[in-house]
């Protein structure tokens, strides 16, 4: 099983990817939204297949892990992975917004 992971780098924000593929589908992935405050790197948010199921924690600086979403609607775990890296590309700086003020 290829086993990948890499950051997608973006000044005070990263994105750490790491999947493992068998006969190119991914069977297991974790995307996570990092975030350069209280002078380390944080998790805002993430997504990943802990406990079985594709899913996105939601997570407050004060209150640490406050929901998750199930990704219950997708076809498929590519499918799920190749959303997760678009949705953090592009709703970073609400989920960051969202983080700091819980």
């Amino acid at each position: 099983m290829p086993e990948k992971e890499w950051l997608i780098e973006s000044g005070k924000l990263r994105i750490r990817v790491w999947r493992i593929t068998r006969n190119g589908q991914v069977e297991d992935f974790a995307v996570i939204l990092m975030a350069w405050i209280f002078g380390k790197w944080e998790c805002v948010t993430r997504y990943d297949c802990a406990h079985g199921s594709p899913h996105r924690d939601v997570l407050g600086a004060r209150n640490g892990l406050r929901d998750k979403l199930l990704m219950d609607t997708f076809e498929s775990r590519n499918d799920a992975y190749e959303h997760a890296i678009r949705d953090i590309k592009e709703n970073a700086q609400g989920y960051l917004a969202d983080f700091l003020a819980h």
